[in-house]
C-alpha cells in the first residue's frame, strides 16, 4: 500500500504535537479511489509532506452500514485497519480518537498537541 493521493482537500485543523506538524483534511478527492471521509497527515519537523497518514473511510458496503467508517493507518509500506465506527463522520471525534493513536504510534507520552490557528 502506498500514501494515499489527493487530488484536492481543504484543510480543517492544523496541530503541533511534539517535533511533529499534524494536518487535518476534509473533502478530499484522492486519485487512489479511496474514499476517504478525513484525513489527519503526521509531518515531522524539517519536512515538506506528511510520512504517516491516520484515514477515516467510509466502509465498503459489503463489509457495513453505509454510515459506518474506518480508521487506518497508513505509511509507505503500511496500511492497517484499526476499527469501525458511526463516529468518525463528525470532525471532533475523528480528531480525538486519532490523535490517541497517533500519540501511541510516535511514542509522545509526553506531550500535548496544541491547535495551531
Amino acid at each position: 500500500m502506498a500514501l494515499p493521493v489527493i487530488k484536492t482537500a481543504f484543510p480543517k485543523r492544523r496541530y503541533q504535537f511534539g517535533e511533529f506538524l499534524l494536518v487535518i483534511l476534509g473533502e478530499i478527492e484522492s486519485g487512489d479511489n479511496v474514499p476517504y471521509h478525513f484525513l489527519l497527515g503526521v509531518i515531522p519537523d524539517g519536512a515538506n509532506t506528511p510520512e504517516l497518514f491516520i484515514s477515516a473511510e467510509k466502509c465498503p458496503h459489503s463489509q457495513a452500514k453505509a454510515d459506518v467508517y474506518q480508521m487506518r493507518i497508513i505509511a509507505d509500506q503500511i496500511s492497517q485497519t484499526l476499527n469501525q465506527s458511526e463516529r468518525w463522520y463528525h470532525l471532533d471525534e475523528f480528531v480525538d480518537d486519532a490523535l490517541t493513536v497517533v500519540a501511541k504510534l510516535l511514542n509522545l507520552v509526553d506531550e500535548e498537541p496544541v491547535r495551531l490557528g
